[in-house]
């Protein structure tokens, strides 16, 4: 089978990270849903472990963001604008 042209594995690295970026945004909201509810109701107290990784999965998300970004320079895109 011969190679991909650079032109065909571009388009399948941009079809996969579309994939993987939608069911993540899905995930996300969930998880943003969920949160949210839960703030509604009275929550027990935090532990100390649930909070490290509530500010390790912060860390990784902005290192998310920041990929994301480098990608779309990359590609020559402009990124959206941000709502924060």
């Amino acid at each position: 089978m011969d190679e991909p042209t650079p032109a065909e594995a571009a388009n399948a690295a941009i079809d996969a990270l579309l994939q993987v970026i939608e069911q993540s945004a899905d995930d996300l909201r969930r998880f943003h849903d969920a949160l949210a509810h839960a703030r509604r109701t009275s929550l027990p107290p935090f532990p100390r472990a649930t909070l490290m990784l509530t500010e390790h999965v912060i860390d990784h998300l902005a290192k998310v963001d920041s990929g994301l970004e480098k990608i779309l320079l990359a590609l020559g895109l402009e990124s959206p604008p941000s709502e924060t």
